[in-house]
């Protein structure tokens, strides 16, 4: 069963949401070190950002100086 293009497949998605959710979650923890404790708002806007948008946010978070800066 471990060797059927399904299973690998399931296996697969399982390992790119737990990604997902350790960006997520560091990019959180990122902008609550920065800025302090974050609004509600912003956590939802970066539960929904992509793999590749969470890694910029995190660079984006070395250049700026406000969260209106990186959401405004």
């Amino acid at each position: 069963m471990q060797e059927s293009v399904i299973y690998q497949d399931i296996l697969q998605k399982g390992e790119q949401q737990g990604e997902q959710k350790e960006a997520v979650r560091f990019c959180i923890s990122l902008l609550n070190e920065r800025f302090g404790e974050i609004d509600s708002s912003i956590i939802e806007r970066v539960q929904v950002l992509n793999k590749e948008k969470l890694e910029a946010l995190g660079r984006a978070l070395l250049r700026i100086s406000s969260l209106a800066d990186l959401f405004g």
